[in-house]
């Protein structure tokens, strides 16, 4: 009798906890377009620690997930976590997807089974041009535009995580969602502070599909999609995206097909005050944005953080080869170092290279090939050093090693490249006329001085010697204007004042100075005013990575100190300095 009773009591207990259980399946209820993903949802609420187990999705085709979001529940405070799969059928069809299993203590609960219908990406564009016609380009008497403009038009942005270690990247998509009659400019880009950005998809892509909203099914065109790569940690904010709409109405019922249109400064000024307004229509202004976005950047671990560490963050692989394994003296031979994957590319540095005695080694050239649509980047990213030897010998080339953090696993991991020898014989490379040698930063800067200073002074010879011996005077062409080099004093006179003042202004100071320096060189503004802009311009004149670098660090300290409360990592007299020397040396490069 008492076994029968402790039997009970238990089935009792386990009833009354899966009870307090909810799991269930969310799909679309409206058809999905093949070739387009979807997510499907299970939803788990009142049991905070559970396995679920998700059934085979075939013949759909997993393209992201599972992704978990926990939560509470509004007005119970029950915690729930919601697992997301997305999801692309191949072809149009009618398809069941069984239910997930979810194991919650010693219970094992199924969720509903997903009936999910596929059309083709043609009778979709029939549908939603049918459905436009009557809807959202008519503009009923009863109907109130502004109301209808809310729920049929509107701006979103999404992103991939809210949290992310230090070189991770996060994914970020702007798309406008439309079933109007639209005309649509991009007012205000947000800033990415305290990130590296790699856009990956921009308006000049034209990306343009479906999507079903609260039973409804509209245009998404993709404004912009990118990968933000964090460089430091703390709190950043992500600005709004902010866009300006006129939208247009019909007072008549017609089989039209709505139109959208997207553009960078395409309302502004006289051309939009200017457009006449066909008979019949009414066409209705209104702005909107996104919300600011703060992304949580954590600090990388210290504990078996490596020596040679800089900031690699994704899974790569190392390769080293020598073009070719013997060499004459004072022939230049070349040591390829080629790091292979995916990850924070953007920030990769070379690898430093303890050239052994009797070798010169020069700074290595850096080549890329990337795929900026993949998420994160994947690809190649090839170091070329170039060395020479004055003496005879066998050369043991010194290991090199490669540190990186795989954020899937949370540890960092080594690689070291295999051992390489070079042979240098007695012969000895000679050089032809047509050899250059090699020449030092600053050797180089000095041949360009005297260059310049012997053009100028026949320039001025031609001139004077023109004036001497002209017969009747004739108006001479103006010479062209040569750009006159910034003054770096009058430029960095406020943030050297604040360097030891306020640190609220010194900052702003400081990233102002360089701005206003490089506005001298290039024709930066509106969209443009950004940094990816500016290193492929300086890129395009000739500027080496190691001082977009340098420019890089500078810029995302100052907007670090202008935008969060983290700490820079540089004191602001070290990076007043390196702000100096670096306009020193762009100096002779730009102007």
């Amino acid at each position: 009798m008492k076994k029968t009773k402790a039997i009970l009591f238990l089935l009792l207990i386990t009833l009354t906890g899966t009870s307090q259980v909810v799991f269930k399946t969310i799909a679309p209820t409206e058809p999905v377009v093949a070739g387009v993903s979807f997510r499907i949802q299970y939803y788990v609420e009142g049991s905070p620690v559970h396995e679920l187990t998700p059934p085979d999705f075939s013949p759909f085709r997993v393209v992201e997930g599972p992704d978990v979001y926990p939560g509470k529940s509004d007005g119970t405070g029950l915690l729930f976590k919601n697992h997301v799969f997305t999801l692309v059928a191949s072809k149009p069809g009618d398809y069941r997807i069984p239910g997930a299993s979810l194991r919650t203590g010693n219970s094992i609960l199924q969720s509903s089974i997903a009936r999910i219908k596929v059309i083709s990406a043609a009778r979709s564009m029939e549908a939603i041009q049918n459905a436009n016609a009557p809807t959202g380009y008519y503009l009923g008497p009863d109907e109130n535009a502004e109301e209808k403009i809310r729920q049929n038009l509107f701006l979103r942005m999404n992103t991939d995580k809210k949290s992310c270690y230090t070189g991770e990247p996060v994914l970020v998509t702007y798309k406008l969602y439309s079933r109007l009659e639209s005309s649509t400019d991009i007012i205000k880009n947000p800033g990415f502070y305290g990130f590296t950005v790699q856009d990956m998809i921009g308006l000049q892509e034209q990306k343009l599909s479906t999507e079903w909203v609260n039973g409804k099914e509209f245009y998404v065109h993709i404004i912009r999609k990118l990968q933000l790569y964090p460089l430091q940690a703390g709190r950043f904010t992500i600005d709004p995206m902010e866009i300006k709409n006129r939208v247009k109405f019909s007072s008549q019922i017609m089989n039209r097909k709505t139109q959208q249109r997207i553009a960078e400064g395409m309302l502004s000024g006289n051309d939009a005050e200017n457009e006449e307004e066909e008979e019949g229509t009414t066409t209705i202004e209104n702005q909107m944005r996104t919300d600011p976005l703060v992304i949580e950047v954590k600090p990388l671990p210290e504990k078996n953080k490596p020596e040679d560490f800089n900031a690699a963050v994704g899974k790569f692989t190392l390769h080293t080869r020598l073009e070719q394994s013997t060499l004459a003296r004072n022939e230049e031979g070349f040591l390829v170092v080629s790091i292979e994957g995916e990850g924070n590319f953007v920030q990769l540095s070379a690898p430093v290279i303890e050239w052994p005695a009797g070798i010169e080694g020069f700074e290595a050239v850096v080549s890329d090939s990337l795929d900026n649509l993949k998420m994160p980047l994947a690809g190649k990213r090839q170091f070329r050093y170039g060395f020479v030897s004055t003496e005879a010998g066998v050369f043991s080339l010194p290991v090199v090693r490669f540190s990186y953090f795989d954020s899937d696993s949370n540890r960092y991991r080594t690689m070291e490249s295999k051992a390489l020898k070079i042979n240098v014989s007695q012969q000895e490379k000679q050089r032809s006329t047509m050899d250059t040698p090699k020449t030092s930063i600053d050797e180089l800067s000095q041949q360009k001085s005297k260059i310049a200073i012997i053009v100028v002074f026949l320039l001025v010879s031609v001139v004077l010697a023109y004036w001497a011996f002209k017969k009747k005077p004739v108006a001479a062409d103006p010479l062209p204007v040569e750009k006159a080099k910034p003054d770096i004093g009058d430029l960095l006179a406020e943030a050297s004042i604040q360097v030891t003042g306020d640190e609220a202004s010194f900052y702003p100071a400081l990233h102002g100075s360089l701005w206003d320096y490089f506005q001298q060189y290039f024709a930066i503004a509106g969209s443009t005013h950004n940094k990816e802009y500016l290193f492929k311009q300086l890129r395009e004149k000739g500027t080496g990575e190691e001082e977009i670098t340098i420019l890089s660090a500078i810029l995302a300290d100052c907007e670090t100190g202008i935008y969060t409360n983290a700490v820079p990592g540089k004191s602001r007299e070290q990076l007043l300095t390196e702000t100096r020397e670096l306009m020193e040396k762009l100096n002779d490069q730009l102007f």
